[in-house]
């Protein structure tokens, strides 16, 4: 079957920390002429007018109803099965506008705890967090990738703050983003396709690659992020195809 669609991630694919990977800019324009293309981030500190305008910037073809970032998904999830809620948010700018665009209500003594990576943590938010969930209030994850990956090397992910959380309220989050399916939902929904009809590009196995197995899209694995040759040999996760970067994607004979 031809693909419709490429889900592309952005860190480790697109970007490599603030630098473009080299050959992407033409690779993403080329898919545009005869398929749709979706950016999909696990990343919640940009907004997705903030991401199309960084694509924009770079010379890739973008709009903000091109991206879903864990952000945006984690409050379109809230809103799609609970309505308007009020939410305390452990995260950046990005995810707090993201859920204020929702129609939700940002405030310290909320329903929702909702935590995305946040580079200005400090002890005080996780406090503020976890007195809600011991208050009742429902804790949801952007996502729990353990680590990002700059262009000076890796630094602490959502994760990381997501596991502090967690271990200190005794209670499991609610994951959106990949490899989970409440994030991949969205996606097939916005894109009105069959997933076998769409193929999923991203730089982390375990993320980007399980969450096509598990919806039933091709998937390509690159290697200008996270994995590596020797990361893809001790894995039990196999992608359908193994690239070097993007720039590569168009020699794939699906």
């Amino acid at each position: 079957m031809a693909i419709k669609a490429y889900i592309l991630d952005l860190d480790g694919v697109i970007y490599l920390g603030s630098d473009v990977i080299v050959g992407a800019v033409d690779s993403v324009n080329r898919l545009w002429d005869h398929a749709r293309v979706l950016f999909l981030t696990n990343n919640s500190t940009r907004s997705r007018d903030n991401v199309a305008a960084r694509l924009n910037a770079s010379g890739i073809r973008c709009t903000k109803n091109d991206v879903i970032t864990a952000g945006y998904a984690a409050a379109a999830h809230i809103k799609k099965h609970h309505g308007f809620q009020t939410v305390y948010p452990i995260g950046e700018a990005g995810l707090i506008e993201e859920l204020k665009a929702q129609g939700h209500t940002i405030c310290e003594d909320a329903d929702f705890v909702v935590v995305g990576l946040d580079r200005d943590l400090h002890y005080d938010k996780l406090r503020i967090g976890l007195q809600n969930i011991v208050d009742g209030a429902e804790f949801i994850a952007t996502n729990t990738d353990p680590v990002l990956l700059t262009e000076h090397g890796f630094v602490p992910g959502s994760g990381a703050i997501v596991h502090a959380l967690e271990t200190a309220a005794g209670v499991s989050p609610l994951v959106i983003g990949k490899p989970e399916p409440p994030i991949m939902d969205i996606v097939l929904d916005i894109l009105k396709l069959q997933a076998d009809e769409c193929a999923i590009v991203g730089d982390r196995l375990e993320t980007d690659i399980l969450a096509g197995i598990r919806c039933g899209m091709s998937t390509v694995l690159v290697l200008s992020g996270v994995e590596t040759r020797e990361s893809l040999e001790h894995s039990e996760i196999e992608p359908d195809y193994v690239i070097e970067s993007i720039s590569e994607l168009a020699a794939i004979e699906w």
